[in-house]
């Protein structure tokens, strides 16, 4: 008489599996930097983009009084954002005149760089009309339009977040 307990039975699909699962357990965990805009009014994220490999962005907008282009390029390190270097075409009301950073005239119009300069808050506010912001992630080119509401408040913060946290909150637009 054979004993049910002594048949070798086959391999199932979970010891092929089982380890496959784990690895993305693992991946899902892995915590990653994430670029968050959030309003400054509620604190509710109004979206955030996954920043793997890059440690910089670019808020470009339209000056109020001067009506010519402002780039300023902000560097990620850590949980902190770093205002860096700015660019602008023309001087005038509301731009700078002076600086005690390095300061160039290129093509491109005044530029002061090595800034170096902790944003903490950083805030800008979504305009309505002229000023056009937008988010500049690598070749990507957001209206801040896209993400918030016209004279809206939005504050920018870094953090690291595990990756579930960041595909749950983008899958249900938390």
């Amino acid at each position: 008489m054979k004993w049910a307990f002594s048949e070798k039975k086959p391999a199932g699909k979970g010891k092929k599996t089982f380890p496959a699962f784990l690895l993305l357990l693992l991946i899902l965990c892995f915590p990653v930097h994430v670029l968050s805009a959030n309003s400054f009014h509620d604190s509710r994220t109004l979206h955030s983009w996954l920043m793997l490999g890059k440690r910089e962005f670019t808020v470009t907008f339209t000056h109020s009084v001067e009506l010519t282009e402002v780039r300023e390029i902000y560097r990620l390190e850590s949980n902190d954002i770093y205002l860096v270097e700015t660019v602008f075409s023309s001087y005038g009301a509301g731009l700078p005149s002076t600086t005690s950073y390095p300061f160039e005239m290129t093509e491109d119009g005044f530029r002061i760089y090595d800034m170096h300069q902790k944003m903490d808050p950083l805030v800008y506010r979504t305009g309505a009309a002229r000023a056009n912001h937008r988010l500049v992630l690598g070749n990507r080119d957001i209206p801040f339009l896209e993400f918030s509401q016209p004279a809206e408040g939005v504050c920018f913060e870094t953090k690291r977040i595990p990756l579930f946290i960041y595909l749950m909150k983008e899958i249900f637009n938390e």
